[in-house]
């Protein structure tokens, strides 16, 4: 009995350390990295001059491609019915580094392909840190408040992102309702990028 309760101890042991190995951090994420919740699969992949791949694969098959500047602001986004394109105006990388207490402004045109569209600035606060739970790994992320205006100045959207600078990637996003609600909606496991099986 003890003999059979020390092998079992001794493999528990030996396990714990791979379930630790399979959360991703600032190093091992450079290889990228799978984020998934009920009806979605995101794989990310870093690449060159801090830009960020992500191919998002939907219940029922819908797929996405997106590129995002430092996993944080969407450069452009494409999939089978639309294709858009953010085209900044001013120094993306001057958003970065993002701080506690930092506050950024950047401007941009959302356009279409052969369409471009108006400008808009973007209002960025970061208001404090948290702590996020992806499943069995555990991440600091920033609170960074989203305030996006027109070009009369009148805020048309606000929504908080939870990103994470270790991973260099939003893992939740936070919206206000009415009445003072609110409503995260986050992604709910993480690993190392290997072969997905599909939805």
């Amino acid at each position: 009995m003890f003999r059979h309760a020390c092998s079992f101890a001794l493999l528990a042991l030996a396990i714990s350390p791979a379930h630790a190995d399979d959360c991703p951090t600032a190093q091992t994420a450079k290889l990228g990295f799978v984020l998934e919740r009920p009806g979605a699969v995101a794989e990310v992949r870093p690449a060159a001059e801090h830009f960020v791949h992500v191919l998002n694969a939907y219940l029922g098959g819908k797929k996405q491609d997106v590129i995002y500047y430092r996993g944080f602001f969407p450069i452009s986004r494409f999939d089978d019915t639309a294709r858009s394109i953010n085209i900044p105006v001013s120094d993306l990388r001057s958003l970065f580094p993002l701080e506690p207490k930092a506050r950024r402004t950047l401007t941009y045109s959302a356009s279409q392909p052969g369409k471009v569209g108006a400008l808009i600035s973007l209002e960025l606060t970061v208001t404090g840190q948290e702590q996020i739970q992806l499943g069995s790994c555990s991440y600091k992320v920033l609170v960074v408040h989203n305030r996006f205006l027109n070009q009369d100045g009148k805020t048309t959207f606000e929504h908080t992102d939870l990103y994470s600078p270790e991973l260099g990637f939003v893992l939740a996003k936070r919206y206000e309702e009415k009445g003072g609600a609110q409503t995260t909606v986050k992604y709910q496991s993480i690993k190392p990028l290997r072969r997905v099986s599909p939805l």
